[in-house]
């Protein structure tokens, strides 16, 4: 078996709850990856053959067992949030954080009219072009290049366990018209017309994602929860216009035997329940640290497996022991079996090498410190 079969059947045994060798690492970052060699974001987001020199290097320095991706883009942000970017050589400083510039009423509410005359696939496409500055063009060199770096990932032995990120009309439009438009005067006052309009958005998502994993035959895929999280909304709302389409994706991505990675930042301490209504040892929830990851391995029991939570604050700021004591302690509660290593969310960009490394020594080390706990 090769060092990449090795590294995947890892990951899918944890995912089915099976003892493991040692427990996988499967890192998420970006910003750091480049901070951490010394690249200048702005060479990242332009030079991805730089960028995946990068990205390896800080992986085999962990040793680290998968990637959440290969190379990144901020432009698909856009895309994914309907909202302009700031990037870094362009509106920021060189090696500026690229950041999201959310504008409230960017989409017009009469523009969810356009969407229910025309589809969602001409509005989309017509926003990009004409409001996120020809967004489609801007991530033509990041998609030509993703080919070459998924091979140098693939002959390193490291698979890419998320191939690209499912977007809730939720997500979407929260983005795009702002949180308080979108919430106020959307889901309160035209929550009928706000059922269409997410009924003609998943018409056209649930078509592309099936021809992205048609063409890509992707390991496991970002199903994402952001705003959508049940701290943000009342339940009768998060049960209307999060939920079923979370449920949509997940059904979508089981039918094609891809993995469904609940990638869900902010507290879901509220919902953790109603994973249980997802099929058993099939999925990954990943968890940021806002969500108490030993009450939700508590509800779940064996049914999911988790991924996470290690604090941005404690990769960026604790020692080396400070990390290590808090991965083996995470799996001494919650673990060994059914559980991935990773940060909460991304590894920040201003994180210490030293702690990345504790993070993945620590679930690397803890099945020869503990013989028979599998």
């Amino acid at each position: 078996m090769s060092k990449y079969e090795e590294n995947l059947e890892r990951i899918k045994k944890a995912i089915a709850f099976e003892p493991v060798d040692r427990i996988p690492v499967a890192p998420c970052a970006n910003a750091y990856y480049a901070k951490a060699c010394g690249l200048p974001l702005k060479t990242y987001i332009t030079d991805f053959d730089a960028a995946c020199t990068v990205n390896l290097k800080c992986h085999e320095d962990m040793d680290a067992d998968a990637t959440q991706n290969v190379i990144f883009s901020p432009f698909l942000l856009p895309a994914q949030w309907l909202s302009k970017i700031a990037t870094p050589g362009n509106e920021l400083g060189d090696d500026d954080m690229w950041q999201i510039v959310e504008q409230a009423d960017f989409m017009k509410q009469e523009d969810y009219q356009i969407i229910l005359d025309k589809g969602f696939e001409y509005f989309f496409e017509k926003f990009k072009k004409e409001k996120l500055d020809d967004n489609n063009a801007k991530l033509e060199p990041f998609f030509a290049a993703n080919p070459a770096a998924y091979k140098r990932f693939h002959d390193a032995g490291i698979p890419c366990i998320c191939d690209f990120l499912m977007i809730t009309p939720f997500e979407f439009f929260c983005g795009g018209r702002g949180l308080e438009n979108f919430f106020a005067d959307d889901l309160f006052e035209e929550p009928d017309m706000m059922d269409e309009v997410f009924a003609k958005t998943m018409e056209y998502t649930m078509k592309t994602y099936q021809a992205q994993m048609d063409q890509l035959h992707p390991i496991g895929v970002w199903i994402g929860g952001w705003r959508t999280s049940p701290q943000m909304l009342s339940p009768a709302l998060w049960d209307r216009f999060v939920w079923p389409y979370f449920k949509q994706y997940t059904d979508l991505c089981l039918k094609n035997n891809v993995i469904p990675i609940f990638h869900l930042d902010s507290c879901w301490d509220l919902a953790i329940e109603r994973f249980l209504e997802m099929p058993a040892k099939k999925c990954i929830m990943a968890l940021d640290s806002t969500t108490d990851i030993r009450r939700a391995r508590k509800i779940l029991g064996d049914h999911m497996c988790i991924l996470g939570d290690v604090p941005a604050q404690l990769l960026a700021f604790g020692t080396y022991d400070d990390v290590y004591k808090y991965v083996t302690d995470v799996i001494d509660d919650i673990g060994p079996l059914g559980y991935i290593a990773a940060s909460g969310c991304d590894i920040p960009s201003n994180a210490k090498p030293e702690n990345a490394k504790a993070m993945a020594d620590a679930a690397h080390d803890y099945i020869k410190n503990h013989p028979g706990c599998c």
